[in-house]
């Protein structure tokens, strides 16, 4: 039987990394637009990669973001320089997450820390999407 703690723990895990994902999307879109205008998803690949985009935006994996940060840093220069690598160690963490993997108590702490931290740096001039509990 699973306990209830652990229940409430990963949907508690499951709704910081919801805040966390849909944050970074309308970061990344906003952001995007300031830089390179309103059709940002259609010239900004052209200018930059000297091609069209891969896929659309909405069908961006978590894993995709990071990229965004890495091709286009005029667009994202005010994120603090640790901003990568708390991205870089929430992977593993999501994937848990997504395929329903207990974390431990320390894994759930660094999601919490890490996406408060990615939330914090990305809402600097952003209002909060959710509160998490």
């Amino acid at each position: 039987m699973i306990a209830e703690k652990d229940i409430k723990m990963m949907q508690t895990a499951y709704g910081i990394l919801f805040e966390v994902e849909n944050c970074m999307r309308i970061y990344i879109r906003d952001k995007m637009e300031e830089c390179y205008g309103i059709h940002w998803f259609h010239r900004a690949p052209r200018i930059v990669l000297k091609r069209p985009p891969k896929k659309s935006f909405g069908d961006l994996l978590f894993s995709d973001y990071a990229t965004y940060f890495r091709n286009y840093p005029d667009a994202f220069k005010n994120l603090p320089s640790d901003f990568f690598v708390k991205l870089q160690e929430l992977y593993p963490l999501r994937n848990k997450i997504a395929h329903n993997h207990l974390l431990s108590e320390s894994k759930f702490e660094l999601l919490e820390q890490n996406s408060t931290f990615l939330i914090n740096s990305m809402t600097n001039k952003h209002q909060r999407l959710l509160v998490t509990s």
